[in-house]
Order: C-alpha cells, then structure tokens, then sequence
C-alpha cells in the first residue's frame, strides 16, 4: 500500500502520540486498549453481525463426538466455547436447539479459528431453510436479547 506524503506527515503526529498515551498507561489498561482495539478490528471484518448467546450444541468431528456450548452466532458462524484439542480446517458436523423451531438445526461447518476460549466455525452446504431459520433466531436475538 503505497501511502501521500500528507498521510505520512499525520501519521507521524499521531503515532507518537498514540504510543506516548499507551505509555502512561498502567499495564492493566494497556491489555484492556487493546482487547478494545481488536475487538474493534474484528467488527470491521465481520459481514454478519454476531450475538451473544447460550446455546448447546452436541457437534462431532471424524470419530470424536463432543457437546459444549455456542457462545455467539451469526448467520454464517459460530463460536462454541471449547477446551477440545481441534484444528483449523476440521470439518464438523452440528447440531442445536432454537427456542421456537420443533427440529433441532443440523448443520456441517469447517473449524477457521482456535484460541484458549474455544472454535470459531464457519457454516458450510446450509439448506436455505436453515439458512432461513438462522435469520429468525439472530433477528429475534437483535429485538429481545437474551440475558
């Protein structure tokens, strides 16, 4: 990424700034600047926002069966909070209950994201009437979030 001159001059005000700022600040608030800060970059990224939720989910994973519990969800993924020792790339197989539907949602998924918390996993081959029920459960959550 080629960078004017102009954006160079302001960058070089307001990095050192920034950094001299980052500085003064005790190392309990420098982990929260920038658990802030990533959390902010993530958003960006995201296309599809993400709700906080508890729902469990019993998912499996070549011959491995587990059952933890999805801690966000959006219309293309999930977050399911997991001490389980998997890998990006798995493919797995899911399913949850949502409040309101008389089948539990049965959908694949490939495992895109580990860290200490859990899995991130993205849906993949979704059925438009899962891909349907999915909308409905993340507008309901938009109107009358859960506690």
């Amino acid at each position: 990424m080629k960078v004017s001159e102009n954006e160079l001059q302001k960058y070089n005000v307001v990095i050192p700034k920034l950094f001299q700022l980052v500085l003064n600040l005790s190392e309990e608030k420098q982990n929260v600047l920038l658990k802030y800060a990533e959390d902010l970059l993530s958003v960006e990224r995201r296309a599809y926002i993400r709700k906080s939720c508890t729902i469990t989910v019993s998912y499996a994973t070549y011959d491995r069966y587990y059952t933890d519990t999805i801690k966000n969800i959006s219309q293309r993924g999930v977050f399911i909070a997991s001490k389980r020792p998997l890998f990006v790339g798995e493919e797995i197989s899911m399913s949850f209950s949502m409040i309101g539907f008389d089948k539990p949602v049965k959908v694949k998924g490939e495992i895109v994201q580990v860290n200490r918390s859990g899995i991130g996993v993205e849906f993949k081959d979704m059925s438009p009437y899962v891909e349907e029920m999915l909308a409905t459960l993340i507008e309901r959550m938009e109107e009358d979030p859960a506690p």
